[in-house]
């Protein structure tokens, strides 16, 4: 266990520094408003983000699965108009959400809460209520906590079977759909240590990949100009590798002399390339993640809108 948390730190620490958005393991409830709730542009921005606090709060947010959501619907219980001068509009609002597997359309539970609003109208007094709602709200949070434990028993039900849908994945090269997998699945799942082997190992794959067509580039670019010019093209695409082998850098030591040769054949001098060296194994983890979530995220972020059946909920 205590070499799970370790990985897991580990994981989060390399994410952090490149500024990862999304990280693997950590569960997720997406804040999602349906087309029912009418609220405008701006209402429903306000609501989002308070959506976002409350499952922030919850520690429910930053990982890739799009799954399981927090959804509102709101209903104005009472509307009034202040004595004061000018006048105002006040509102008391009652507000449930609403948290589930939006996918499937199960249901695991749902808050209300009721918050009272005044504006110079409606709309106005409308986003004041939003504004007050209390993401701390101790309701609101049990909820996010029950959402989570059947978030974590959903996946350690289906976890085996994504394990072998991304190995089936990973035997053909297609890195990116294995990653989509094993992106989703938690760190409290029992399965979630082999998961994260598998996406270090597809960090791997990937890397292998990416070297292995930067340094056909690089060697195009020099043979297309075998002077100066083409020098400084290879030795740029070079400097992108991340040699994690002795027959990388021996092919990569092997270019870097040709084009040294023929520079003191053409030039009468030596040019300064890119040095190369075999990165340690603490950098080359390093590497397999990073390089393993940027294909997650992209992934992720070209899929299309997600549909959720969630009509029975409300």
């Amino acid at each position: 266990m205590r070499k799970l948390y370790l990985i897991s730190i580990f994981i989060l620490a390399i994410l952090n520094c490149y500024g990862q958005e999304e990280t693997f393991g950590r569960i997720t409830i997406t804040p999602y408003i349906s087309n029912k709730v009418e609220l405008g542009d701006t209402g429903k921005k306000y609501l989002r983000t308070k959506m976002a606090q409350i499952v922030t709060i919850g520690e429910a947010t930053g990982g890739f699965d799009q799954r399981f959501i927090i959804t509102p619907a709101l209903d104005v219980l009472e509307e009034s108009t202040t004595a004061s001068i000018p006048q105002k509009t006040s509102l008391k609002v009652s507000i449930t959400f609403f948290i589930g597997d939006g996918m499937a359309g199960t249901l695991f539970g749902s808050n209300n809460i009721e918050v009272t609003g005044i504006g110079d109208s409606h709309k106005d007094a409308i986003y004041s209520a939003i504004k007050k709602i209390n993401a701390k709200d101790k309701g609101l949070q049990t909820l996010i906590s029950e959402s989570k434990k059947r978030i974590v028993k959903y996946y350690d039900t289906v976890s085996p079977s994504l394990i072998k849908e991304a190995e089936g994945c990973m035997a053909n090269a297609d890195y990116e759909t294995a990653l989509s997998k094993l992106a989703v699945i938690p760190f409290l799942c029992k399965d979630y240590d082999t998961a994260q082997k598998l996406i270090a190992k597809c960090g791997s794959k990937i890397l292998e990949r990416d070297n292995a067509v930067l340094l056909m580039k690089a060697k195009t670019a020099w043979n297309t100009s075998p002077n100066k010019e083409g020098a400084r093209k290879a030795s740029e695409l070079i400097s992108q590798m991340n040699i994690s082998s002795a027959s990388v850098k021996s092919e990569v030591n092997q270019l870097n002399n040709q084009i040294k040769q023929r520079l003191i054949q053409i030039e009468e001098k030596e040019m300064e390339l890119e040095q190369v060296r075999i990165i340690n194994e603490a950098e080359l983890r390093s590497k397999e993640i990073e390089a393993s979530a940027k294909v997650t995220s992209s992934f992720f972020g070209a899929l299309p809108k997600l549909v959720y059946s969630i009509f029975s909920w409300f």
